[in-house]
């Protein structure tokens, strides 16, 4: 029936629906079937700096953290999985590359054209994803050229990566409570893998947020108006992650494990919104690193960034591998701090036991 109460003609064709919801549908489509920005083959730290700032983070850690996750061939796991994220992008399947590679950065000036602010974008990955298919629609951006891993046109994932990841800690940690309480000693065995698993994960892209040039387009050389004359070679990102430190003889690891700080507690975020996590501090944290993007490329322009004149690029980034063994380690001790026991999981092996006794 018609608003009005007549019946449409059978004959009748079905309205066509606006030009807004037809492109807004297409955008929506696109960007979640063939997202997002970068060069898949560009990474943050190398596999080696991302097992440092584990080492970091585990140093920093109380001694009345779990036990458990100190024990040698836990420790192994969780540098091991430093790396993990970036084993999923070297993979040739471009679906997996598709997937997984946005969440790797957020090129800060890529939000310029939507006319978004960081302070605007939703802590929900698919509301932001919304917010700049709206923004398309209304400005009348056009649809980026696509590349083989249909990864243009977006951003970047970075800090929903961060946070997603940080509550699926949380949420490991919870049931651990329980099954350490309640449970078996297999599924104890397997709630602790799980959370080494989830620690692993995590520290990856906090190890990303860390390196100023996933903040940003110019990830890989200045692109784009250049009055500085800053470098525009492909190489310079590869030479940020690890090429100069290893030119140099690597990074000073004594060092730095001698100057790290006890983990401390994260402060509650000022949103009453419970779903926001720790996306409000993780955007900041990155904003901040995004500020060091002209600093780093002025430090290679003056020549500091060259094994003959390593002294002030060494400290610029072993500065920022302290920092990000620093707040990965607040957000592993945060995480286990703030996990409640699961209720869920308490109700059922409460009923499990009952039903054996």
């Amino acid at each position: 029936m018609g608003k009005t109460g007549e019946q449409l003609s059978v004959a009748s064709p079905l309205p066509h629906p606006q030009p807004f919801l037809v492109i807004l549908r297409r955008f929506i489509v696109f960007i979640l079937v063939g997202l997002l920005l970068g060069p898949a083959d560009v990474h943050a730290w190398d596999y080696l700096r991302h097992r440092f700032v584990n080492q970091l983070a585990l140093a920093s850690l109380p001694k009345n953290f779990p036990a458990f996750v100190r024990t040698a061939a836990n420790t192994e796991r969780i540098l091991f999985l430093g790396g993990e994220p970036d084993r999923w992008r070297n993979q040739r399947d471009r679906a997996l590359r598709h997937l997984n590679n946005p969440d790797h950065y957020l090129d800060i000036e890529d939000l310029a054209p939507y006319q978004l602010k960081p302070a605007q974008l939703s802590h929900f990955r698919y509301e932001y994803v919304e917010q700049m298919a709206a923004a398309r629609v209304r400005l009348k951006l056009p649809l980026p050229n696509e590349n083989a891993d249909r990864i243009k046109g977006h951003p970047g994932f970075l800090p929903w990566a961060i946070n997603e990841n940080y509550l699926k800690l949380v949420s490991a940690f919870s049931y651990l409570k329980v099954f350490e309480e309640m449970g078996t000693p297999q599924e104890i065995a397997n709630a602790r893998a799980n959370v080494v698993y989830r620690m692993g994960v995590l520290s990856h892209f906090i190890g990303d947020a860390s390196q100023p040039l996933h903040t940003t387009k110019h990830y890989n050389g200045w692109v784009g108006d250049n009055p500085k004359d800053y470098t525009v070679s492909r190489r310079f990102h590869a030479w940020i992650d690890g090429g100069f430190l290893e030119a140099i003889g690597g990074h000073d690891e004594k060092a730095l494990l001698a100057k790290v700080r006890p983990a401390k507690r994260l402060a509650t975020p000022e949103s009453t919104d419970d779903a926001s996590g720790r996306f409000q501090a993780v955007m900041q944290y990155i904003l901040g690193q995004y500020a060091l993007v002209e600093p780093l490329y002025q430090l290679n322009k003056d020549g500091n960034l060259s094994p003959d004149n390593p002294a002030e690029g060494k400290a610029f980034l072993q500065t920022q591998l302290q920092k990000s063994g620093s707040v990965l380690g607040d957000m592993w001790f945060t995480a286990w701090q703030e996990a409640p026991p699961d209720k869920y999981l308490q109700s059922y092996l409460a009923k499990r036991k009952l039903k054996k006794e």
